[in-house]
């Protein structure tokens, strides 16, 4: 790992925290997002997965990775929860030093409370926050990543709205939800911005690190543009393009002349051997 980062905000709680004497709270909460992004860090490493950056936030952590996409689903599956499965043992060991004396009740209280919240905070259906990363690997079971990829976007947005609108009417209001809402907001306007720059990403992974996935038959025609084309592209799968009245290619045949500037289909199948 390159580099562990601090959030600007991160800070500016935490000083707000020692301020208004709630130091104990801010240290509980920066334990449990370290734990938790520890366990994401620990499954991308199991996987081989090439890690960049850790940054913690003060409402989560954001770990940033070379892969883009191009490995199998089940291991971005193992990665994701890996965050959320790590307050498990977190409960359990709060519970187990309170038993031996080593923290009071009121302590242990702390933790499980901040623990719960943290854990079902980051489970909500909204990028990038766990949940949403959950949602977006579900759609890209159903449709083409450069679809899945966009729809989590909308439905984030959608969930985020809802989610606001809920806490306005239920929860007092206070800085912190704003700031979060905010920070979250502003998260997926950029990874829309970004759409086209991941798409292509997820593009060069599988035609310069490809991997072994089940083959998935995909009809194309000679007029169909690339772009289009790459653009059905699904994750998990590694595809064979049958040509309607051409002859069948490869995916990396297609990524080939794809990457090379070609345009449609028929142009890859005149100039393959």
């Amino acid at each position: 790992m390159n580099k562990i980062s601090i959030h600007p905000i991160t800070w500016l709680f935490g000083a707000v925290a020692a301020a208004t004497g709630l130091f104990l709270e801010g240290l509980c909460i920066a334990l449990i997002l370290f734990v938790h992004e520890m366990g994401h860090a620990a499954a991308a490493k199991a996987a081989g997965w090439r890690i960049t950056k850790m940054e913690f936030l003060p409402f989560g952590g954001k770990l940033e990775t070379d892969e883009h996409a191009g490995r199998p689903l089940v291991e971005e599956w193992l990665v994701v929860i890996s965050g959320p499965f790590m307050h498990v043992p977190m409960l359990a060991a709060s519970t187990l030093m309170q038993k031996a004396g080593w923290i009071s009740a009121d302590v242990s209280q702390l933790l499980f409370q901040l623990n719960a919240f943290i854990f079902l905070f980051n489970l909500l259906p909204v990028l990038p926050l766990d949940g949403g990363k959950m949602v977006q690997l579900f759609l890209c079971t159903l449709h083409p990543y450069y679809k899945a990829y966009k729809q989590s976007i909308f439905f984030s947005f959608a969930s985020l709205a809802l989610l606001m609108g809920a806490a306005v009417v239920l929860l007092p209001f206070y800085v912190q939800l704003v700031l979060t809402a905010s920070y979250v907001a502003v998260q997926l306007l950029v990874m829309w911005k970004e759409k086209e720059v991941m798409f292509i990403r997820f593009l060069t992974a599988r035609y310069y690190e490809p991997v072994s996935l089940r083959l998935l038959d995909l009809p194309v025609l000679k007029s169909d543009r690339l772009l289009y084309t790459v653009r059905r592209f699904k994750r998990n799968r590694t595809h064979t393009l049958k040509v309607k009245g051409g002859r069948d290619m490869t995916e990396e045949q297609l990524l080939q002349s794809f990457f090379a500037g070609k345009k449609y289909i028929r142009e890859v199948d005149e100039n393959m051997d």
